[in-house]
This record gives C-alpha cells, structure tokens and sequence, in this order.
C-alpha cells in the first residue's frame, strides 16, 4: 500500500541534489553522535587541547605521552558532535492554495519540506514537522529515523489549505513549543502584517534557533500578468474587487517589491536566512544553490 504523502519526495529531484550536509551555522546541542559541533566537550575524534588534571577524571583521558615528557598529567579533550534537529514549518492557509503554473503554493512546499526532511534524516539528523493556517495543526517533534520521515509523510498528505493565515501566531506558539535550541525552517508566502512576521521570527532567534526562512511566491503574484479587467479574489476572504490589471500593474509590482524587500531587509538585520522563491523555480535547483550556500557560510 502506497504511503499517503509520498508523493512529495521525488526521486527525480533528490538524485540531482548535491551531496552535502546542510550545515548550521550556530553550535547545536543533541543526544546522540551527528555531523554537527555541540559547545559541550567529551569523547570524540576531534582533539581540541589539554587541561590540568583534576580528581575525579577519568583515568582514562590522561594523555600518558605528555606525562612522559613533562612528568604531569595532563587530560585530553575532544569537541563532541551531536546530531541537529530541525524542524520544518510550512504554511496551509488558503492562500497557499494559489497557483498559476500548474502547481500550487501548497503542492511545491510539501515537496520543498518532505525533500528537506529526507535530507536531514538521511545525513543521520533529526527532523520535524509543523503545519499552521490560523492555528497550529500539525507538530511532530524532530526525530531521526526513517519510521519517522513516513509520519512527517503521512501528515503532509493530509494537509488541506485554509483558513485564512496567522503566521506571527503560530510562530510565536511553536517558538514557545520547541524545547531544543536547533534550525526552524520557515516554508510560507508570509501573506501577513509584515512587522508581526519579523516580530515572530525574532521570538525563534531569543530562543537561540537557527532560522531559515524560505518566502514562496507565484511568479502571477510577483507581476501580475493579466491583461483583460478581472474580478480579483481574494482568497482567504472571498472579498472581490475589480482591477485593470494593465493601469495597476506597475503600481502592483512596486508594492509587492516592498512587501518583499520589508521583509528580506528585516531578516537580514538579524541575521536570519531570506530566500525568495518562484515556484517556477525547480526544487533541486533551490535547494542546491542553498545548500551551497550554507556550506560556505558554515565554513
């Protein structure tokens, strides 16, 4: 039987991803041996340095060479690895349902999460899953096994778009929800009051996550391309309202460009990972540059 939700990991695209760990750029804590740096200190193959010997060290971490030549003892230590948890949070409101290209918002970051999930999980790191519209509906906390990846599978399956979004709540109420400090991975149009958005995604920072945040947009939302007057809908409100798109566009496009810019300016300043999607855009193609684009930075 088919696992609802499998849909959203392509083989076609996880074969072009390049093979590279997605880095964190902050120390992360975790329970077991992973690929990245933990600020802890314990056994590992990493060496860092010695320090004085003092009772109740295990005798067993004295580095007997140096003893030798100096005639003290001196303890080894190594930096410890630990596994990062990641958690996905991808927005379903029913804005997200909107899609000019044959594929819907919704559809492309179902795929955008269940790829970055299947990443995570097969460099042996935790990954999670939180879905929200109005409210939070789906939170499965970071886990590492592949038992686990067909749960987030299974959740993402049974996602439907709508109400209308409330980004800065369910930001506010995961940041309150996720215990361990780690990377928060935002998927949303972030079709919301822009300065409650960065207020919510300052509330991951004070909580010592590392944020990425992945706007994704309509390339029809970023010019709208129609010519012909159109009853315009909104579609989280059903309110209509007549437009000439040809009179309104370059008003338009400087308004979205703003919108956008509010929003990258806002991440930037505190140092919070912007990217802007097109679902144009192919996903192994998004993911590839970005993930390069971590590996350098984490360098």
């Amino acid at each position: 039987m088919k696992l609802v939700g499998s849909k959203f990991l392509d083989p076609a695209i996880l074969a072009k991803l390049p093979n590279m760990e997605l880095a964190a750029r902050r120390l992360v804590e975790g329970m077991f041996v992973g690929y990245h740096k933990s600020p802890r200190f314990g056994y590992s193959v990493e060496f860092v340095d010695h320090r004085d010997y003092a009772p109740g060290d295990d005798p067993r971490s004295v580095d007997w060479k140096v003893w030798a030549r100096k005639d003290r003892y001196y303890v080894k230590r190594f930096e410890m690895e630990s596994q990062l948890k990641a958690t996905v949070i991808l927005d379903t409101s029913r804005s997200m349902d909107f899609g000019e290209a044959g594929v819907t918002k919704l559809s492309y970051g179902s795929i955008l999460a269940a790829s970055l999930c299947y990443m995570l999980i097969h460099q042996n790191d935790m990954a999670g899953l939180a879905t929200f519209d109005a409210r939070v509906k789906h939170y499965i906390p970071p886990r590492g096994s592949r038992s686990h990846l067909r749960s987030i599978l299974h959740a993402l399956g049974t996602v439907s778009a709508g109400p209308e979004t409330d980004v800065s709540a369910a930001c506010h109420h995961l940041a309150d929800t996720i215990q361990s400090r780690g990377m928060v991975i935002v998927i949303s149009d972030l079709l919301d009051d822009t300065k409650e958005v960065l207020n919510s995604f300052r509330h991951f920072q004070h909580k010592k996550h590392d944020l990425i945040v992945f706007h994704l947009l309509d390339d029809a939302e970023l010019e709208l391309p129609y010519q012909e007057l159109s009853n315009f809908v909104d579609i989280e409100s059903g309110r209509r309202t007549a437009v000439d798109p040809a009179s309104f566009r370059s008003v338009y496009k400087g308004r979205m460009s703003e919108f956008c810019q509010q929003l990258k300016d806002g991440c930037i300043k505190t140092n919070i990972d912007y990217n802007l999607i097109r679902t144009s855009e192919p996903i192994e193609t998004v993911l590839g540059a970005y993930m390069r684009f971590r590996a350098r930075r984490a360098r």
